[in-house]
């Protein structure tokens, strides 16, 4: 039998996840996977829901405290909203873009507990986005008109629809899209003079 761990688990977990959804996430599925038994899954997650929970704490945590050091740099808006995109664009390559796709699912498991910790993470995300752009407006970078909310979803928007992309035709996620994002929203939100 394969020696097992809490992250051995999540990584294989991810894996399926991005392969075949969350209709067939199920520990028969995940143990043969990882080549073992279902009950050996059990012994380190008491539910598939605790691991769900665990995959999101940790992606969440990560994005929180690497956003957090971003905004709180030294940097000016461009370089932050810049700096923002690539770190979302390495935490989406770690998964190979299930992350996004897991936290489009997770509402229609209708688990509050889950919905809460998603719902936690958007507010945060937007917020930090909502700081970069009023930095931008002070800096006189970013236009006035500028709805923060709209920027941060239209990011976001981008990355579920890469990863849908990728599920849907199974090609791979090229590095660097990053910054071809970074290209067209900062056409969109810089003033002319900038």
């Amino acid at each position: 039998m394969r020696k097992l761990s809490k992250e051995l688990i999540k990584k294989a977990a991810i894996e399926l996840i991005k392969e075949k959804g969350l209709k067939e996430f199920t520990a028969r599925n995940l143990g043969n996977k990882l080549e073992v038994t279902d009950a050996a899954i059990f012994k380190y997650f008491p539910s598939l829901r605790n691991l769900f929970e665990e995959l999101l704490l940790d992606f969440i945590g990560e994005c929180k405290t690497t956003f957090s050091s971003i905004v709180h740099s030294d940097l000016s808006a461009e370089e932050k909203l810049k700096k923002l995109l690539e770190a979302y664009e390495v935490k989406f390559l770690e998964t190979d873009g299930a992350m996004p796709l897991l936290c489009f699912e997770i509402p229609r498991l209708n688990d509050v507990g889950l919905k809460n910790l998603i719902k936690e993470y958007w507010d945060f995300y937007l917020e930090k986005v909502g700081e970069i752009i009023e930095q931008g407006k002070k800096e006189g970078t970013f236009r006035e008109d500028v709805d923060a909310k709209t920027v941060g979803l239209l990011i976001t928007g981008y990355f579920l629809s890469k990863a849908l992309r990728n599920l849907v035709t199974g090609e791979g996620i090229e590095e660097g899209f990053s910054q071809k994002v970074a290209k067209i929203i900062l056409n969109g939100i810089k003033k002319e003079n900038s």
